[in-house]
């Protein structure tokens, strides 16, 4: 027999095909039928899926899906719980403190924010003028990466919740990420969620943003806004509830003379720069936008009112 000098090559990696969304709920995400078409369009033997993982699960499920996965979105409660599993973060983790996307590669999981620049392209779709102050209705992780992203923009930014203790903390980190960013960035402020707060913060302002899930519900009747509250003319209003298309939010807007930016705009652009992280190519952002409406049976150039059904902003 004829020796071999060195020892056998060790057999290949199997290859990492799997890509999953976790988080409660994510029944009904519109977001496997995004990644698997633009996966598909691509022609890249890649899987998305979704799996509903809550707080207290986190760590065990974290460890198995590391193990096997190419990567994750990561969707709410878990954007700040998943912060400490990570090996690597990029500077808006870091500054926001809370991630929605996670690379798993040689032995380390790398974490990621596109919140924030998804939420910025989004916008850019519907408003060109530079933002110089937000008011921002929530205090969750997706509230966190949309308020940095807007003050690294330089906008100054009211947060207001009925969490008065979860405000205070995410504006007392967003103070601490602006006096180290080495950059002119904007101001946070937190207000307490009160009408005759929220109305006067209101009006000095360009951009309100509902960062809550506060909109979703099965009948889609409920506003995050209290009653009283006017919106006014001029104003741009994002809502990051994705189901229905048109919130009570969003339809209050479009008859106070606001323009509005739809939550599936955002999902659809934060999505873009996962698939781009985990293929290491520049996604097919129509072919995604394309899917995500057809997911809600909607056209993404019908006008018409919301289709039923619901699902919280991710």
């Amino acid at each position: 027999m004829k020796s071999t000098s060195g020892p056998a090559p060790l057999p290949a990696a199997p290859l990492r095909r799997e890509v999953v969304l976790i988080g409660d709920p994510v029944e009904g995400s519109p977001s496997p039928a995004i990644h698997n078409a633009a996966f598909a369009q691509a022609g890249l033997d890649l899987e998305y899926s979704a799996l509903s993982v809550g707080l207290d699960e986190l760590p065990r499920m974290f460890a198995g899906l590391r193990d096997r996965a190419r990567g994750l979105n990561v969707t709410r409660p878990l954007k700040e719980a998943v912060v400490p599993f990570l090996d690597r973060w990029t500077e808006d983790v870091a500054r926001a403190g809370s991630a929605n996307t996670i690379i798993f590669e040689d032995g380390e999981a790398t974490g990621a924010s596109t919140d924030g620049p998804g939420f910025l392209a989004a916008l850019s779709r519907v408003r060109l003028d530079p933002i110089r102050r937000a008011v921002i209705l929530g205090t969750g992780g997706a509230a966190r990466a949309v308020a940095w992203a807007l003050m690294s923009g330089g906008a100054s930014v009211v947060v207001t919740g009925r969490n008065e203790l979860a405000g205070r903390r995410l504006v007392s980190d967003l103070l601490a990420s602006s006096g180290s960013a080495g950059a002119a960035v904007g101001t946070p402020s937190f207000l307490p969620s009160e009408p005759g707060a929220l109305a006067g913060s209101l009006d000095g302002a360009d951009l309100l943003v509902n960062a809550t899930p506060v909109g979703g519900s099965p009948d889609g009747e409920d506003s995050p806004l209290p009653r009283g509250v006017a919106l006014p003319p001029g104003l741009t209003v994002a809502d990051l509830v994705y189901r229905p298309r048109r919130t009570r939010l969003l339809q209050l807007a479009e008859r106070s003379g606001c323009a509005v930016m739809e939550g599936m705009e955002m999902l659809v652009e934060q999505a873009a720069l996962s698939w781009s992280m985990w293929t290491g190519r520049r996604a097919p952002v129509e072919v995604m936008r394309e899917a995500a409406y057809r997911a809600l049976d909607v056209s993404p150039r019908d006008e018409g009112p919301a289709e039923e059904g619901w699902r919280p902003a991710s």
